[in-house]
């Protein structure tokens, strides 16, 4: 009877001891619940985050496949990258210019307006630009314009045309009357073009196109279809913008930092890569009264035209800066220490540690931590240690 006893309370025990085994090694390397927005929150069963409430989350323990590396690492395949939108960018050498609290307004430049006027007295029977914003190419029609007196000279021309094609000798006053005749209809506007065509067709167009001689963007549209002008009345505006003003307003105490400054950087948040270049042209003699501010005005290069009146930018005057060592922004996470997600291999990425220097609004000087020509990620680098914190737990990453 004892035996029988003692066999049973040794099985009980045995089966016991196989049992907690058993659970301790599921939650070694099964898995485990977790808070989404607490990942150092882990619990062997599922039940709300003690911190938010928020329901835990089931997280399956994977292998680590960088045991014999040292640092941080995890592999994201292709397909988790596009939903995350992850980018990445070159470590480069890159000229920091530092950020200036200057702001700056992109104005129209004066000297490059020009205004489109009538060159005969008529009727605008014709606009082929009607509202402001279009963009004229030299050689563009620009209105269609009947006028009386154009009409009379464009016969005469072609009488005249007839006369000395059908004159068998030499007729210097003919001659001359067909030189004034061709002479007024250059100064009418009409282009050579449009005269030897006159010449050739042999019959007057009652309806007169005109084109532009200038290229620009139009800013004001004056007339309508329809509407009888005079000569030299204004019909359209255009404002070329290859060349541009940057209106800046500096602080009186300011002043002093730039006022044997003559260039200027300038750049915007539209077009962080590309970095103008300004010349002062104008500064107020003095501050106005009732303000504080004083007006500084710079002339810009805008030969890809993309720097558009009232698009807002930085000024900072013209310092010598050697490049160095960047990397956009973005890509430096102010966690405990300054991080960034290097990817190093195909889908993998690794965590390191950098040590930043001088900074502006776009890009960062990497001291150490980094070298030329390494990939960081620049967007979706919170979304990667989000997924190394729920892979292999907070408890996983290196503290410094």
């Amino acid at each position: 009877m004892k035996q029988k006893i003692l066999f049973i309370v040794i099985t009980f025990l045995l089966a016991y001891g196989g049992c907690k085994n058993e659970n301790n090694s599921g939650n070694e390397g099964g898995s485990y619940y977790t808070c989404p927005m607490h990942p150092s929150v882990k619990s062997n069963t599922a039940g709300s985050c003690p911190v938010c409430n928020m329901s835990l989350i089931k997280v399956e323990k994977q292998s680590n496949e960088h045991t014999q590396q040292k640092g941080n690492f995890i592999t994201i395949d292709n397909r988790k990258q596009q939903l995350a939108e992850i980018k990445t960018d070159t470590v480069r050498f890159q000229s920091i210019i530092p950020s200036s609290t200057i702001l700056g307004t992109i104005t129209i430049d004066e000297e490059r307006v020009t205004t489109i006027s009538s060159r005969v007295k008529g009727r605008i029977d014709k606009l082929y630009i009607k509202t402001s914003g279009e963009y004229i190419k030299n050689g563009n029609p620009v209105y269609a314009i009947y006028s009386e007196q154009l009409f009379a000279d464009e016969k005469e021309f072609i009488v005249l045309s007839e006369k000395k094609k059908n004159s068998f000798s030499e007729n210097i006053l003919l001659n001359d009357l067909l030189s004034a005749s061709r002479n007024k209809l250059i100064l009418w506007g009409l282009s050579e073009k449009q005269i030897q065509d006159l010449g050739i067709n042999k019959s007057p167009s009652p309806q007169i196109i005109f084109y532009a001689t200038t290229a620009g963007y139009t800013t004001e549209v004056m007339v309508k279809e329809g509407d009888y002008v005079e000569v030299g009345t204004r019909l359209i505006k255009l404002t070329s913008l290859d060349q541009v003003w940057v209106d800046a307003q500096v602080y009186s105490n300011e002043i002093e930092k730039i006022y044997r400054s003559y260039s200027f950087h300038v750049f915007s948040e539209t077009y962080p890569n590309e970095i103008y270049f300004g010349r002062l042209v104008f500064r107020n003699p003095s501050v106005e009264d009732g303000r504080k501010v004083q007006l500084l005005r710079l002339r810009v290069d805008n030969a890809k035209n993309k720097l558009i009146p009232g698009m807002m930018v930085y000024v900072s005057p013209m310092q010598n800066s050697k490049p160095v060592i960047a990397v956009p922004k973005s890509a430096v996470l102010l966690e405990k220490m300054k991080t960034v997600w290097v990817l190093t291999h195909n889908n993998t990425f690794e965590q390191r540690m950098v040590e930043t220097g001088m900074e502006n609004k776009y890009w960062v000087e990497i001291l150490s931590g980094l070298k030329e020509g390494e990939r960081v990620v620049t967007e979706g680098a919170y979304l990667i240690s989000s997924e190394f914190i729920l892979k292999s737990g907070a408890g996983q990453r290196h503290e410094h």
